[in-house]
């Protein structure tokens, strides 16, 4: 419970922290403006990356141990923080930037202890005058690799939170407590930083988060490995920050080969590369997504393998990656192409569905149907209603009904809140083993269609009320894959398929309250429902 507080604390301080931040931007100077390099073409304010480090700082220092190692990692965070928003404010030379980041990791490693002593194809530990420099040159190198992944809106919170949610897991299975509750409290910041920095951004968290986040990653990556399981393979750290890595030494690799200096801004990187062949923005970010996921599981399934065959899957990931964007560049290839040829009959096919409006109204009417359903249907069949969830379920009731009565707008926020803590309690009252097999047959394909029309409303609806972001890509992707991952040690072996169907209910909920007033009368018929049923059940 420890872990979720953590979470929680910071998540609630970066958010409340951003908006007043946003409009401190102006004042300090923190405004990112556009030029060639970049992809952004307005005036962005810069410092998100503040509220995370507050939310971070806060949450471990109230809830963390606060040892040696504790303190000195905090206190690292603060140098970070403040070379970072100096940076923000008046774009530093490289030469002092590394001198900032040279102090924290100094820091850390002297005072906190944090030092790789273990290294691939040497048994033993290494001594503290090797293994003292090379653990700085690691954590300045990973501290810059995820400040210069920074170059798409979500791409390095979002890279990041797939990658310390990672950190979380395995230092949870190996009981590093002081790993994981640091881990949930950095995941907790960048959460409630990305919903104002997925595309089109309203925020960045400029230097003083992506260098946070490189450092923190680097930090917490060495420990694991180094203290936690000390067991893995020692180049597991090397998968687990793979991506941003692997793009860094690339793109340094190529400014020394055109004898360039390898600080040269350029437009090089994965995702330049990926717009350059014809992927949208979002499409970008998620396949960096979905690049860094699967290095993650390599680490997380071959932990204990040997340094030689991983260090072998390394290099044939690296060639594989960099070879398919050399032979993109080198013939042309586009995944978007414009050249005017005939359509197939597929395209066709789909074309005079949409146009007779079949891929948006029959899916719309799905959704405002088949939700609902799903409330009462949960609830009517419930084996068993608790009187705490009855006692809820009144004040629900209330709170709904005065809203019907009032129907303002600022009401509509709450009758939405009690939208989504309905969908929680329709999901908890499910049972799954108790129920005839025919009948949970029926309610899976109910979530199959429902999974269905949410997708083809998203799709093909020209009414942009509800968008699919980079960032609820990962939130589908962190939902999927942890509770299912077979050391996760859930206690309830149905966790996993409750957090999807939770997912899918609550983005379908989302999908139907975009809609007019009108358009979501079943839904609150539903939601009135199922509470009625909920409270005469359980009283």
């Amino acid at each position: 419970m420890l872990y979720i507080f953590a979470f929680i604390v910071s998540l609630v301080v970066t958010m409340i922290l951003i908006p007043p931040i946003m409009k401190w931007a102006d004042k300090i100077g923190a405004i990112d403006m556009p030029d060639a390099r970049k992809v952004h073409t307005v005036a962005i304010p810069r410092v998100g990356g503040i509220a995370m480090v507050v939310g971070s700082v806060l949450s471990i220092f109230l809830l963390a141990d606060l040892n040696q190692q504790i303190i000195a990692i905090l206190t690292g965070f603060i140098v970070i923080w403040g070379f970072g928003l100096w940076d923000d404010k008046c774009d530093l030379n490289y030469k002092i930037k590394f001198l900032g980041q040279l102090f924290a990791v100094i820091i850390v490693v002297i005072w906190g202890d944090v030092v790789v002593r273990t290294f691939p194809f040497i048994d033993g530990y290494l001594p503290d005058f090797l293994a003292m420099p090379l653990t700085v040159f690691a954590l300045v190198g990973i501290t810059n690799a995820i400040n210069l992944s920074d170059g798409l809106d979500g791409l390095a919170g979002g890279t990041s939170l797939i990658t310390i949610s990672s950190i979380a897991l395995l230092a949870y299975d190996a009981n590093g407590h002081m790993v994981v509750l640091v881990s949930m409290a950095i995941a907790g910041s960048i959460l409630g930083f990305l919903r104002h920095n997925t595309y089109p951004a309203r925020l960045f968290m400029g230097d003083t988060g992506s260098q946070f986040l490189g450092f923190s990653l680097g930090i917490l990556v060495i420990v694991l490995s180094q203290s936690i399981n000390s067991a893995m393979s020692p180049l597991i750290p090397l998968f687990i920050l793979g991506l941003p890595i692997l793009d860094t030494m690339a793109v340094i690799g190529q400014r020394l080969y055109e004898r360039r200096s390898p600080f040269s801004p350029d437009k090089n990187h994965i995702h330049h590369k990926l717009l350059d062949m014809g992927f949208d923005h979002y499409e970008a970010v998620f396949i960096i997504y979905l690049v860094q996921s699967s290095l993650i599981a390599v680490a997380y399934f071959m932990m204990y393998e040997s340094d030689a065959l991983l260090l072998l899957i390394y290099i044939a990931i690296s060639i594989f990656v960099l070879g398919a964007f050399y032979r993109a560049k080198i013939t042309g290839w586009k995944f978007h192409k414009s050249d005017g040829s005939e359509a197939s009959l597929l395209k066709s096919l789909v074309w005079r569905l949409h146009s007779r409006g079949w891929l948006t109204i029959v899916p719309t009417n799905m959704l405002k149907v088949i939700v609902p359903l799903l409330f009462v249907v949960a609830a009517v069949f419930a084996v068993d209603v608790e009187k705490d969830m009855a006692i809820l379920a009144v004040f629900l009731l209330i709170a709904l009904i005065g809203v019907l009565v009032i129907g303002s707008q600022t009401t509509e926020i709450l009758e939405k809140a009690v939208v989504y803590i309905v969908a929680v309690m329709a999901i908890y009252l499910m049972p799954i083993s108790e129920w005839e097999s025919g009948f949970n047959n029926i309610i899976n394909i109910l979530f199959i269609l429902l999974v269905i029309a949410f997708a083809l409303r998203v799709r093909f609806s020209s009414d942009k009320t509800f968008q699919i972001t980079p960032l609820d890509y990962l939130v589908i992707i962190l939902v999927i894959i942890v509770p299912n991952l077979p050391e996760a040690h859930l206690e309830d072996s149905r966790m996993g398929e409750m957090a999807v169907k939770l997912v899918i209910l609550f983005y379908a909920s989302e999908a139907v309250m975009g809609l007019n007033k009108r358009g979501w009368n079943l839904m609150r018929l539903g939601t009135l429902g199922v509470l009625s049923v909920i409270v005469f059940r359980g009283f």
